[in-house]
């Protein structure tokens, strides 16, 4: 389906099955909130309250939180409200959502479970959420009643729904996580529209006992969620010709702007250039590359003397997919990955299809890496959308702008500087972590 259309039957379907308000009805009060109101939805009741409303912008960027498998005693002792707490917390932590938390309009709906905790099977709570398996990190739930949720949160405007965040909190310790996103081609300004959702476990767990939610919050909730954004890991696998054309295809509609996909025609329209500096105390080595200077969107960044200490290339792998052409490839240096895999190549005829925008980022491992942040493509494709959502059609994006509300006030100039990004830490884990999962489609 193409453009609005998936969103409109969504929509449809929502206004038919409908939400009933009761603003008479008060719910238990929550601390720092104002407005609440209520709702039935699919029998099941809904208590709003309204978080945070935008100081800045026209409209404000609707974000909808909510939780599933929180019994009534689970809530009047106030777990359910410290999940929310620490979600609204981890959404606005990090740059750059830091500097544009004025532009968010943040509730949270309070919702009943009769079954307390989410595992690996069904219960009776709210929205039917599961963990899928303990060898991955995808997660089940009642989609339709969710966003039938969240419309109505949003006192049934379609407007507003057609571009919220939802973010579906679980009631597990697990380490699992993933964002559905609407399927909508329509673009603004080459700024991606559509609805997500966001499912994270609010005591989120690795191994070695590190709690993960605010990367995934990150990761999942503003990355993927908000900015669009593709996945910076890889798996060693060979992307499938429908992987390929889906990642084509949704460039199109302004998806996946941290990820450049390199076909074989790509390298026989210019000269390759390849970046390489190394990686660690052992000689190991990174391989980047740059690409056509008339198409690259790194280009400004690159000629400015702001960015210089964070990198400004391609570098090998993204996307989930990272494969190196054995045919072609010599073995003149080792390749090291992020997760520590080498490989030898010749950086000057060795090539890969996906790349991603930087070495280790919040889009990238979460899972291995702390104290990882938005890389520079990241950062620019959340502050377009957030920006273009909470302005509206009237908001145009500006380079110098974006960058002195990025870096600050300098503009000075300089040639391209390439230098190593700061040092990640990495976690010492105690087994082997499940693979992250990728963002699903919903087809409504």
């Amino acid at each position: 389906m193409h453009g609005v259309l998936p969103i409109l039957i969504m929509m449809v379907m929502l206004m038919l099955t409908g939400c009933s308000n009761d603003d008479d009805y008060r719910a238990p009060d929550i601390p720092d909130t104002h407005g609440d109101f209520s709702f039935t939805y699919d029998g099941t009741r809904g208590d709003v309250y309204i978080i945070q409303e935008h100081t800045k912008g026209n409209n404000g960027f609707p974000v909808v939180i909510m939780a599933d498998g929180y019994s009534q005693k689970d809530i009047d002792s106030g777990e359910y409200q410290k999940a929310i707490d620490n979600a609204v917390k981890a959404l606005t932590m990090q740059k750059p959502m830091k500097d544009l938390a004025e532009y968010l309009d943040i509730y949270s709906v309070v919702v009943v479970s009769e079954h307390s905790g989410i595992d690996y099977t069904e219960h009776n709570t709210a929205f039917k959420t599961y963990l899928e398996s303990k060898s991955n990190t995808n997660v089940i739930g009642d989609t339709a009643k969710i966003s039938g949720f969240t419309y109505c949160s949003l006192r049934k405007s379609n407007e507003r729904m057609h571009n919220a965040l939802t973010i579906m909190l679980l009631n597990s310790a697990d380490y699992a996580g993933v964002t559905l996103m609407a399927l909508d081609t329509t673009v603004v300004d080459t700024i991606p529209q559509g609805w997500s959702l966001s499912y994270i476990p609010a005591y989120a767990t690795v191994s070695n006992g590190d709690n993960v939610f605010n990367e995934l919050i990150m990761h999942e909730a503003v990355g993927h969620g908000i900015g669009k954004l593709g996945d910076e890991y890889w798996y060693h696998d060979t992307p499938k010709p429908g992987d390929i054309s889906f990642y084509k295809q949704s460039r199109k509609f302004g998806w996946s702007t941290n990820i450049k996909y390199f076909a074989e025609e790509d390298y026989t329209k210019f000269t390759p250039i390849y970046y390489i500096y190394k990686a660690d105390k052992e000689e190991k080595y990174y391989i980047h590359r740059t690409v056509d200077p008339e198409e690259d969107i790194f280009v400004p960044f690159a000629n400015d003397s702001r960015y210089a200490s964070e990198g400004c290339f391609w570098i090998q792998g993204g996307y989930t997919f990272i494969t190196l052409t054995t045919d072609k490839c010599g073995e003149e240096y080792e390749y090291i990955d992020e997760k520590g895999d080498i490989k030898k190549v010749d950086p000057y005829r060795c090539k890969a299809n996906f790349y991603r925008s930087s070495n280790l980022s919040m889009m990238g491992d979460v899972v291995n890496y702390v104290d990882l942040e938005f890389n520079i493509l990241s950062r620019l494709a959340i502050y377009k959308r957030i920006n273009k959502v909470a302005n509206g059609a009237g908001w145009k994006y500006d380079f110098e702008t974006f960058a002195k509300f990025d870096k600050g006030e300098s503009t000075t100039k300089s040639a391209n500087t390439f230098k190593k990004p700061s040092t990640t830490r990495q976690r010492i884990m105690n087994g082997t972590e499940k693979q992250l999962t990728r963002p699903k489609i919903i087809l409504q």
